[in-house]
């Protein structure tokens, strides 16, 4: 068969496929230049934020391991809201409270995870804000490097690093939870990784990030009040506000070690809702970042459209791709096809294990295994971005 005589949907493989693979190659090797800002003995007063909702059986590690960091103990200022939990969250956090002598924060009725924090920050005092999940465990000195790039007076927020933890026992290590693992160290080091060369994270983690505190008041008002086709918007809230940073002229870094680990979905239930509130915030944060993207440096226009079309052309083409070779590309089309993914997610397992320092074998195996899951992921990406408005305040719980 000639090339004059393909049929429609080898044009597209090719066409995508030349686009998209120049992109990964581009993409791991910038990974291997990342390097985090090593610890140049800044200080600045920092007030960590912890929002809860009904977290009773892991808020007192996270409130232990915070305050047992290795930070100046009049330098860090702990303020933990109980949105209107459910559970004995607030009987916990209070105990807590006691023994340590934080500030605590509750809610008459249940508003969700922006107000919490919006709460937090008004209490706040510190030059940096920190924002952690209720259920995260960080290491003793990752509150002291999320904030050495705030040196360079650019920077106005600053991702922390995520891995998995859900190691307590045979409910929550499951297979589900041992393909999060290495997708989320791929989707920190080596995303975040080669994002944070050009001064654009596009989105600071709701798990553990760092802003300016005047920068973060400066667009509190409008974070709040966000609306999507008319709608307020509840889920996103990191992305949002990476935006509105980056909106401002600053830059979006991200801090390897700044280390923290967190608890994932251990259902397919639950983790089809996370996926699904993540593909809303693509969404809407992807628009938002289309009104202020070109006026952006050169580089960063590039990788920012690089990335939007890899994310929402991928899925469309994986589906188109299957189903063509299917179709009308025989055995041999589809079986060269296949060979392909195997080749490039042994390249992705490869530059996991090289830059990953607690990366095993068996991680590597997981993460070749994970292209195998992204055909059915496919589909609730595709749910949540054709219902961006959606959401609940709370999104998993």
């Amino acid at each position: 068969m000639s090339i004059l005589e393909w049929h429609w949907t080898y044009w597209v493989i090719v066409i995508y496929g030349l686009v998209v693979t120049s992109f990964m190659v581009f993409r791991l090797i910038s990974a291997y230049l990342y390097k985090p800002v090593p610890d140049r003995g800044y200080r600045p007063k920092v007030s960590i934020i912890i929002p809860v909702y009904n977290e009773e059986n892991v808020i007192g590690s996270t409130i232990d391991a915070i305050l047992n960091s290795n930070y100046p103990k009049d330098k860090l200022e702990l303020v933990v809201i109980d949105d209107k939990s459910k559970d004995n969250s607030l009987k916990v956090i209070k105990k807590k409270s006691l023994e340590y002598n934080f500030k605590v924060i509750t809610h008459s009725e249940n508003m969700g995870k922006r107000h919490a924090m919006a709460s937090g920050v008004k209490q706040c005092t510190g030059e940096i804000l920190v924002c952690l999940d209720s259920d995260t465990l960080v290491e003793p000195d990752s509150v002291k490097m999320l904030v050495q790039p705030f040196i360079d007076k650019e920077v106005y927020c600053v991702c922390g690093n995520t891995s998995v933890i859900n190691k307590n026992s045979s409910k929550t290590t499951t297979l589900l939870t041992r393909f999060q693992k290495v997708w989320y160290a791929e989707a920190f080091r080596v995303r975040k990784g080669v994002e944070s060369l050009f001064g654009m994270v596009l989105c600071c983690s709701g798990v553990f990030s760092a802003y300016r505190r005047e920068k973060f008041e400066a667009v509190i008002n409008e974070w709040l009040n966000e609306k999507f086709l008319g709608r307020t918007v509840v889920a996103g809230d990191d992305r949002q506000m990476t935006n509105l940073m980056m909106r401002m002229g600053g830059k979006s870094v991200f801090q390897s070690t700044a280390l923290t680990y967190t608890i994932v979905p251990h259902s397919v239930k639950k983790f089809i809702n996370q996926q699904v509130r993540w593909a809303r915030g693509s969404v809407r944060g992807t628009t938002l970042a289309l009104t202020f993207f070109n006026r952006k440096n050169l580089s960063q226009k590039i990788l920012f459209y690089l990335i939007t079309f890899s994310t929402f052309i991928t899925p469309f083409v994986l589906v188109i791709s299957i189903i063509g070779l299917a179709l009308f590309g025989g055995t041999s089309g589809f079986v060269s096809y296949a060979l392909g993914l195997i080749i490039v997610a042994f390249l992705y397992a490869l530059t996991d294990k090289i830059l990953i320092s607690y990366f095993t074998v068996k991680d590597a195996a997981y993460r070749i295994a994970l292209f195998v899951l992204m055909l059915p992921i496919t589909f609730v990406y595709l749910y949540g971005w054709i219902t961006p408005w959606k959401g609940t305040v709370w999104g998993t719980r």
